[in-house]
This record gives C-alpha cells, structure tokens and sequence, in this order.
C-alpha cells in the first residue's frame, strides 16, 4: 500500500512538471501573451534564441517609447495567431511592433499591428504573411534583402510608406498599401517583383522602384497625386497594370525600361520608357 502510494506521488508531481511546461511551450511553440511578458521583463519582449518558433496566445498592448517584440536571433518565426500588438497611438522614433532590423530569417504572420511607429522591421530573408499594419506612425512593413512580403495591409501611415524593400531581390504580392503619408510601396534595391498589389491615395506615389531589373505587374494604382508608378533604374518591366488618376502615370529612368498591357488615364500616362504595345491611354491604344 505504502509503494502505491508513493507511486501515485510520483505520477502527480510528473503530471505537474509536464503542464508547467506546456504552459510556456506547445509542441517546441513557445507562447506569448500579455501575462507572460509582464511577468517577466516587460516590454519589449526579448527573442535571444536561434532557431525558435513563438505563438501569440493573447493580444499585447504595448506601452510608450518601447518595441513590442525585439528580435536579435536569426530564424525566428512569429505567429501572430490572429492577435493584436498595439501601441499608444501612431507614436514615431525607434518604436516597432516587432523589431528585428539586421536579423536574418525572421517570419512574422496571421496578426494585426497598429498604433506604433513602424509595425515589423525585418532584416535580409524575412517573411511577412497574412498581417494587418494598419495607422502606425513611421510606417508599416520595412524589410531586408531577399524577403518576402505577402497577402497583407499596409494603410494609413501617418508620415511615410506602407511597404517598403530596403534592398534587392524582394517579392511584394498581394498586399494593399492605402493612405499612406508617402509612398504605397517602395523597393531601394534591384531585381524586386512586385506584382498583385493594391496601392492607392498615397500622398505621393503608389509603387516606387529605384533601382535595375524590377518587375512591376498586374497592380491597381489609383488616386496617387505625384505618380503611379516609377521604376527609375535600368530594364525594369512594367505590365498588366491599371493606373488612374495621378499627375503622371508610368515614369521610367531611360529606354531600357519596357512597358505593356497597361491601362492608364492620368494627367500625363507616360515618362521615358519604351512601349512594348497594348497599352490603352485615356481610352486609346497608345
């Protein structure tokens, strides 16, 4: 009796030690929520570790002059696991939803960020799936070279762009950039496609390229005062677009820049570039 007894025992305190740690980690996915962080050390919440996945089990209203997730480990992914991470107000500074500028490999996805300064800052390999960033302050989405930016919302910054590549080799599709205070969607680097998207009534323009090589299709860019769509550097493609109601249309940085298929109706539809054929321009073939 005594031995089964003190077996008993034993299976409880192991029944105990296996919740507690599945409170903090389910199937190696380690939990995030507002209880947790400030328990701990508070915001920003610090990911240190390479190689680990997180999970969102509660939404974070993160306080002023902080980060809200601070990554500093490569290969990290975030699920925002249809939460929230929200801020102040459209705060500017180093403020981010999740910062992780100069760290490789990170994913962010499923969530909405709104009310700080930049929603996700990403360094060179990011992924950006499925997010809403939405009214936050120095702009939405802002990653590294070779990333990848899809399916989300980038609207209404308060003082810069919605989405932005600050290197070559992104691939921007299926994103809405609105409203925002400047551009819609940018890419500083070369070799960017960014194709699918929706970016209209930005204060300047809706899609900016300024670098080689970029791929500019299929997007819907309306209402953006200075120009629909640019691509300033050399051979770039611009096709399948509809672009409508800007000063000017499609501006490109010399002749080796091609554009077709395109429908425009602007104050003036083309800058520089070569026209492959197909265009139609304020109704006509052009």
């Amino acid at each position: 009796m005594k031995l089964k007894a003190w077996s008993l025992a034993l299976f409880g305190a192991m029944a105990m030690l296996a919740f507690a740690g599945s409170a903090g980690a389910v199937d190696g996915t380690i939990e995030i929520n507002q209880a947790k962080v400030l328990a701990g050390s508070g915001f920003p919440f610090t990911i240190s570790t390479a190689n680990t996945s997180y999970r969102l089990t509660g939404s974070l209203t993160v306080p002023a002059s902080t980060n809200g997730i601070l990554v500093t480990a490569n290969n990290v992914t975030i699920d925002m696991n249809g939460f929230s991470i929200t801020g102040p107000g459209s705060t500017s500074g180093v403020v981010n939803g999740v910062s992780a500028g100069g760290i490789a490999d990170v994913t962010v996805e499923n969530g909405t960020i709104t009310g700080l300064g930049l929603a996700i800052v990403l360094g060179t390999s990011g992924i950006v799936r499925n997010v809403h960033a939405d009214a936050n302050g120095d702009g939405g989405i802002d990653v590294g070279d070779n990333s990848v930016v899809e399916g989300c919302t980038a609207n209404n910054s308060t003082s810069n762009y919605g989405i932005a590549c600050g290197g070559s080799g992104c691939a921007i599709s299926g994103n809405t950039a609105n409203g925002n205070a400047d551009e819609g969607i940018f890419c500083s680097g070369s070799g960017c496609q960014i194709t699918g998207n929706t970016a209209n009534g930005n204060i300047s323009v809706g899609i900016d390229c300024q670098s080689n090589a970029c791929v500019i299709s299929g997007n819907t860019v309306l209402g953006n005062p200075s120009l629909g769509i640019g691509c300033f550097g050399t051979g770039c493609l611009i096709s399948g677009n509809t672009v409508v109601n800007s000063a000017d249309g499609i501006e490109a940085g010399d002749t080796t820049t091609g554009y077709s298929n395109n429908v425009l109706k602007n104050t003036a539809n083309f800058f520089s570039g070569k026209s492959l054929g197909n265009n139609l321009c304020n109704g006509t073939v052009c």
